[in-house]
């Protein structure tokens, strides 16, 4: 297929800089890359690569680093050589428990314990690339340090995929830390991976883009029966059966999907040991989704009145835990509009596309909540491929071209320098 054009036009001279430095870091670049591309770790386990991370900025002239922050992340600061304003660039660091199947040379052979079970782990999820961007944004900008007005702020995140149950994610994490104060942050960005577009494309969009998401357990509590005497026992099975149905009613007639998509899903379902045993209790887990703030707050208010009426029902009790929440990601109206140059001057108005908002959630959107972000996705699926071929991020076969790195990298530098050297124009 033929490769696509994204030579930046209509640049400064020192915009022109980063196009040599940027060029002159590609080789190294791909081998940072597959190293962390080999040596995944799962959410707060990112210990080696941290470490590696660490060890590779502090090479780096004016460049200050923090290690371990949010447990196993990093925040590292470039100082500028003019004075200025301080904007953040977030890379996500987790991986995930999915064995890699892309017969790559530098596949992913790794493996690690997950919820008490031995599970492969590889980076399918396209955080390696995310990593390897951030490292050649960094080292290409602090060469050219003395020229930057302000500062800029990587943040280094672990457990985007999802912390443990009763632990928060790290975006939250960071910032709870403070990630964003010292210095203070006015605006962040975050770039990912996507297999929807190639290498030289990128994607963006104003307003909502992720869904906010939240996880709920329920319990459903009933009495032990013989399996040939149900009438002498309370049937945990049948309530929570019922309640999944009822689930599903809920999204289609009192959700106002007017305002934006909605999604209840039952990830798991399970209750008992054996055929003949009515057991005593059973369990599930949802994932609730919502792109509209009030219609999930009538699934997260309504999930657990189904779930009690469920089961007084059929004589049981209902247990309902609320697990993690992540909050709708908002992109910046006026970020965008202020970025939307940029995109167009580094990739070509034709390879910047418009994505649509999704019931996928991304815990870059505590960062969102907090100040004007900017959230938005470079392609990595193969060139020498139809994008129906790409397999999507997660799926065991998800593979980045590298030709995408270089380009992101590039990406990264001029919006960040656009936004250090037009400060006014930040919200």
């Amino acid at each position: 297929m033929k490769k696509l054009s994204w030579e930046v036009i209509n640049i400064t001279p020192l915009k022109n800089e980063i196009e040599s430095l940027t060029q002159s870091f590609a080789s190294k670049q791909i081998e940072i890359f597959r190293w962390l591309h080999q040596h995944p770790e799962l959410a707060y386990e990112e210990r080696e690569t941290g470490k590696f991370i660490q060890e590779y900025l502090e090479t780096l002239p004016g460049v200050e680093v923090s290690y371990p922050v949010a447990k196993t992340g990093l925040k590292a600061v470039l100082s500028g050589g003019k004075s200025g304003i301080s904007v953040g660039l977030r890379a996500d660091m987790d991986a995930l428990p999915v064995k890699e199947e892309t017969g790559l040379p530098y596949a992913s052979i790794v493996k690690a314990d997950y919820n008490g079970y031995e599970t492969d782990v590889s980076h399918v999820c396209g955080h390696d690339s995310n990593m390897a961007i951030a490292l050649g944004t960094a080292t290409v900008l602090s060469q050219l340090r003395d020229k930057i007005k302000g500062k800029v702020v990587f943040l280094f995140q672990p457990a985007e995929e999802g912390a443990p149950t009763g632990v928060d994610g790290g975006a939250l994490q960071m910032i709870k830390e403070g990630v964003l104060d010292d210095p203070p942050v006015k605006a962040v960005v975050g770039l990912h991976a996507n297999n929807t577009c190639y290498p030289g494309q990128v994607m963006v969009r104003e307003g909502a883009t992720h869904a906010s998401q939240d996880s709920i357990f329920i319990r459903i509590i009933g009495e032990q029966a013989h399996g040939s005497q149900p009438w002498s026992g309370k049937d945990p099975i049948v309530a929570g059966a019922s309640l999944i149905n009822s689930l599903q009613t809920l999204i289609s007639r009192e959700v106002d999907l007017q305002k934006g998509a909605a999604v209840i899903t039952v990830g798991y379902f399970w209750g008992g040991v054996k055929v003949n045993i009515i057991p005593e209790g059973a369990d599930m887990g949802l994932t609730v989704r919502s792109l509209d703030m009030d219609n999930r707050d009538i699934m997260i208010k309504r999930i657990k009145e189904l779930a009690q009426q469920k089961a007084d029902m059929h004589g049981c009790q209902a247990e309902v835990v609320y697990g993690q929440h992540y909050p709708l990601n908002i992109n910046n109206e006026a970020l965008y509009q202020e970025l939307l140059p940029t995109l167009e001057r580094v990739a070509r108005a034709e390879n910047v596309l418009y994505y649509l908002s999704s019931t996928k959630s991304e815990d870059f959107s505590h960062f969102s909540q907090k100040l004007p972000s900017l959230y938005m996705y470079y392609g990595v699926a193969p060139q020498d491929k139809p994008l129906s071929q790409s397999k999507p991020n997660h799926h065991p076969e998800f593979q980045v071209d590298e030709a995408a790195l270089e380009f992101a990298t590039r990406l990264e530098c001029n919006m960040l320098l656009d936004l250090l050297e037009n400060p006014e124009k930040i919200p």
